[in-house]
């Protein structure tokens, strides 16, 4: 292929590794006509020279497409010429799941047994997997290459289909072997959010490879020249065309075609010249040669390829003849024609198409609006004349040309019907256009406008339009509550609750659900058992109104258990486990939030097992079981992958990089955070975008760059601020945490106050409020707050053992210092030495090593004690392993001094005297000192005047002078 060496190579790597077992997907990206849809051929060529079977398809920017076209046009030619007993045998038990994505399957097989209903995402699951299964059976005794061509216009679902069977074959559930090469247009998929994910996740998987086909140089437009024209061209010619084509191999091509009929060019001898001395006319765009080169075929023709732009980028011969009323053989002789002048190619025995979609676009441009809707209707009623016949109609392209033709009744039912089957095949974004068109072609009376309405709104959620689902639900709700149908307009109410709820507007979501709730009493059915589930949920979860959630809650597994109901057993046993936990009887809720998975697994139920690991996470954490986490991450990842559902796997990846974060494992959390940007960066909800910018802070405050953390933390809890009290609650006091580590204690207080604000408003002894507690602890000690050291130690009692952020033993061993209460910090502190061992939390042991090394100085009165020296050398270990530069200098500091401390210190100073002392001799103000030594300003103040004191020093001069004397210095 002319001028492409480079970037066959690379793409005969790929082919290499995957006739040695791998499975790869490779993308040839660059500009329209620049021959990628040639190296897609050329590629295709030597494959099939090699012995790798190639299915091939593409996506058309066509309107009327259905979802998973690329795969439909690849499975869809192998289906028509392949055996039927091989056909069979490949399909195997998965034909009539198979025949949801391919008709035609079903066409050549027969009668399939009928399937069995799923829930949405299991459904997608099972036709995915079927479609991996398909592909290794098809590909069992060869190399297989599946050939997608214009990328840039593949729905959603096609997308995704890419990543499930790429992940699938490459994890071994299908056979490997497998190339997936696909082309696209590099200028248009800025904003194509599901191309973007695709690419992310092939890059995570490392799967894949990208070929950028850049324009011909000057010399390679000579050889393409050459070989058009069967001669070479002079240097001037190939200056020309090399000038005005910019290296663009279609426009250069359709440049000297152009040339060649105008006889602007002409052979002189055994090369091709200019006829003239000025230049030939150039086009001022690929669009108006295009149309110059179409102006000059017969008028007969040209109308016969208009009628052909309607139908699409690839038709039927005739199908074509039937809407033009000619007759099929004089259709197929133009069409020939037509094909030798490379306006079309001829695809499969009788089906032509487009050779470039800028042809079928001029062609389409030029019939009048009237032309369009009178072809429209000729078009609809051929396929639906065809359908009676078929195994399944082309229901996309019926909706397409009857809403087009202005019979707004026949689009409306086959747009609701092209709905269902996307909808069924898991195809949200097109179920989504068939449902808004269908509405908007019903007449207002429409029986069925109700159920539509949820139906859109169920589709919008999965496809993240949750503005959509609003309005839809809402409407709903409104319509069935209008005729008298209380279940139904509560089910609509309970799911407009939901999607609220999933934009973290709490009020709303909650007068949506307590309206369900209203609808639906006195209805003791499923629908009953959900609203109850979700509201419980809310109060409890969101608006810490915990006695209203449990009591919900509890009545819905009550409610669950009599229908008898698995799934709604193990949603109702999940929510009651949940609450339990968060209102701190963790022993009692996790057993039940243990059974909940189980019976949600055993159920294949990915959706609520996703759910019943978020809430055992949770558990395991808050119980400091930390080492229970990474087990737990497995399942749960699993499950909430098998969801298919972008909003499911908002907190995954967080939850992944925050116990590498805690485990100081920095390469496996800043992966874990790349991905979680990757998998919230499209959603609506304001929450995780601000819990991952949390973890991002906390790995920045981990690190040292306490600045950043601030920075970030502070990010975050404006955005969780203005979700609402419930949520700033669990994150506001690591803002606090940042702020005292860098000295600020005014910024300190005014935390701390807001703090205390927002634990006062808490249930007493729950799950939250020992978390908010923590952080004050915390900020307390810092600030030398006795009263606060007090009331936060009585609080925290209930809750050791646990991990909020913070380990509540270290926390209660710290206070319990403040307090003299030596005993109690030796057991507290230890109880956290062995949690923080246990779980690998590493930047928490060194905390508590710090701890230990204090209480060790603080009973003994004197510094340079063995357990002190072996705490903080051990703790400067630790945070020389993290990277912690600004902690490890500080105990350097501090082991530096210990080197230097006598066994008694003089003029009755304490070792936190000597500490600010020393500090003084070197400088240091009270604020640099207060940060040093993470006290308040006022404390160091107080410290300094002890010394004055005891030193008989009238100022910082005099005490330098005596550290000084003293060997303090």
């Amino acid at each position: 292929m002319i001028g492409r060496q480079r970037e066959i190579a690379a793409l005969l790597r790929q082919l290499e590794a995957v006739r040695a077992g791998a499975t790869r997907v490779a993308l040839i990206a660059g500009e329209p006509g620049i021959g990628k849809t040639h190296l897609l051929r050329e590629l295709a060529r030597i494959a099939a020279a090699e012995g790798v079977l190639m299915l091939r398809g593409g996506a058309s920017e066509a309107e009327g497409m259905p979802p998973y076209l690329p795969f439909l046009e690849a499975f869809g030619r192998y289906i028509r010429s392949a055996d039927v007993g091989d056909l069979r045998a490949a399909a195997g038990d998965d034909a009539t799941t198979l025949a949801l994505l391919l008709p035609e399957l079903g066409a050549r097989l027969g009668q399939l047994p009928p399937g069995y209903p799923l829930p949405p995402e299991q459904a997608r699951l099972r036709l995915y997997d079927a479609v991996g299964d398909f592909l290794a059976a098809i590909g069992a005794r060869h190399s297989l290459a599946l050939l997608l061509d214009d990328l840039h216009w593949a729905d959603p679902a096609t997308l995704d289909l890419i990543c499930q069977v790429a992940r699938r074959s490459e994890a071994g559930g299908a056979q490997a072997r497998l190339l997936i090469l696909g082309a696209y247009r590099e200028g248009e998929i800025a904003h194509h959010a599901a191309f973007q994910r695709t690419v992310a996740e092939l890059n995570r998987l490392r799967l894949l490879t990208v070929v950028a086909v850049g324009p011909l140089g000057a010399a390679e437009i000579g050889v393409l020249a050459a070989d058009y024209l069967g001669a070479p061209a002079s240097d001037q010619l190939i200056q020309l065309l090399f000038a005005h084509s910019e290296g663009n191999p279609f426009f250069a091509e359709e440049l000297l075609r152009g040339w060649i009929e105008i006889g602007a060019i002409a052979q002189s001898g055994d090369r091709w010249e200019l006829a003239a001395r000025s230049a030939p006319p150039l086009p001022a765009s690929l669009t108006i040669a295009i149309r110059q080169r179409l102006a000059r075929l017969e008028s007969e023709s040209l109308d016969l390829l208009r009628t052909a732009a309607i139908v699409g980028r690839t038709f039927d011969a005739s199908l074509l003849a039937e809407v033009a009323a000619q007759p099929p053989e004089q259709v197929e002789q133009r069409l020939r024609a037509a094909a030798e002048a490379r306006v079309l190619r001829a695809s499969l025995a009788g089906v032509f198409e487009f050779s470039h979609d800028k042809i079928r676009e001029s062609l389409y441009e030029e019939v009048t609006s009237a032309g369009r809707r009178r072809l429209h209707q000729a078009i609809g009623r051929a396929l639906e004349a065809r359908a009676a016949h078929a195994a399944a109609a082309p229901l996309d392209e019926l909706a397409f040309h009857y809403t087009r033709s202005g019979d707004r009744a026949k689009g409306a039912d086959y747009a609701l019907l092209a709905a269902e089957r996307a909808r069924d095949a898991y195809a949200p974004e097109a179920a989504l256009e068939q449902y808004r068109a269908a509405l908007d072609l019903l007449e207002t009376s429409d029986g069925r406008r109700g159920a539509i309405l949820i139906g859109l709104g169920d589709i919008a959620l999965l496809a993240g339009a949750e503005r959509e689902a609003i309005d839809a639900f809402t409407l709903a709700r409104d319509w069935f509550e209008q005729r008298r149908e209380p279940i139904v307009a509560g089910s609509a109410a309970w799911r407009l609750g939901l999607a609220w709820w999933r934009l973290e507007a709490l009020a709303e979501a909650c007068a949506a659900l307590e309206s369900a709730l209203a609808l639906l009493d006195g209805h003791a059915g499923p629908e009953l058992v959900h609203a109850l589930i979700d509201l419980g949920s809310l109060l409890a979860v969101s608006l810490h109104r915990q006695s209203e959630g449990l009591a919900h809650a509890r009545r819905a597994l009550a409610l669950s258990q009599q229908i008898g109901d698995e799934r709604l057993v193990a949603a109702a046993s999940r929510t009651v486990g949940n609450l339990l936990v968060r209102s701190n009887a963790i022993a009692e809720g996790t057993p039940l939030l243990e059974r909940a998975l189980a019976m949600a697994a055993g159920a294949d139920d990915p959706s609520e097992a996703e759910e019943c690991c978020a809430c055992l996470g949770h558990a395991y954490s808050w119980a400091g079981e930390i080492e229970r986490l990474g087990p737990l991450l497995r399942p749960w990842m699993a499950f909430a992958r098998r969801c298919h559902d972008p909003y499911q796997l908002r907190h995954i990846y967080s939850y992944q990089a925050k116990l590498a974060i805690m485990q100081a494992r920095w390469v496996d959390a800043r992966d874990a955070l790349a991905l979680a940007r990757a998998t919230v960066a499209h959603l609506s909800s304001p929450e995780p975008h601000a819990l991952l910018t949390t973890f991002e802070g906390e790995m920045a405050y981990w690190q040292g760059d306490y600045a950043a953390a601030e920075r970030l933390f502070a990010a975050a809890s404006a955005t969780f601020r203005a979700i609402g009290p419930g949520a700033l609650v669990w994150f506001l006091g690591l803002l606090g945490l940042a702020q005292v580590s860098q000295g600020k204690l005014a910024a300190v207080r005014t935390c701390a106050s807001e703090l205390a604000t927002l634990a006062a408003a808490l249930p007493a002894d729950t799950i939250p409020t020992a978390a908010v507690t923590a952080y004050l602890a915390i900020i307390a000690l810092a600030l030398g707050d006795q009263e606060q050291i007090a009331r936060c130690r009585s609080q925290l009692l209930g809750h050791r053992g646990q991990w909020h952020n913070i380990l509540i033993d270290r926390a209660l061993g710290q206070l319990a210092m403040a307090q003299r209460d030596w005993r109690a910090a030796q057991e507290s502190l230890a109880a956290a030495e062995s949690t923080a061992r246990r779980g690998e939390l590493l930047p928490e042991l060194a905390l508590v090593l710090v701890a230990q090394a204090d209480l060790s100085l603080a009973r003994s009165g004197r510094t340079g004690g063995g357990d002190e020296r072996r705490l903080v050398a051990e703790a400067l270990a630790l945070y020389d392993r993290i990277g912690n530069s600004v902690e490890a200098g500080r105990l350097r500091a501090r082991l530096a001094g210990l080197g230097r401390a006598t066994a008694a210190l003089p003029a009755g100073l304490s070792p936190r005297e000597a500490e600010v002392l020393r500090l003084v001799a070197a400088g240091k103000s009270n604020r640099e000192i207060a940060r040093a030594l993470v006290l308040s300003e006022k404390t160091v103040a107080n410290h300094i005047a002890n010394i004055f004191a005891k030193t008989s020093s009238e100022n910082r001069a005099g005490a330098t002078a005596f550290a000084i004397r003293h060997g303090l210095a």
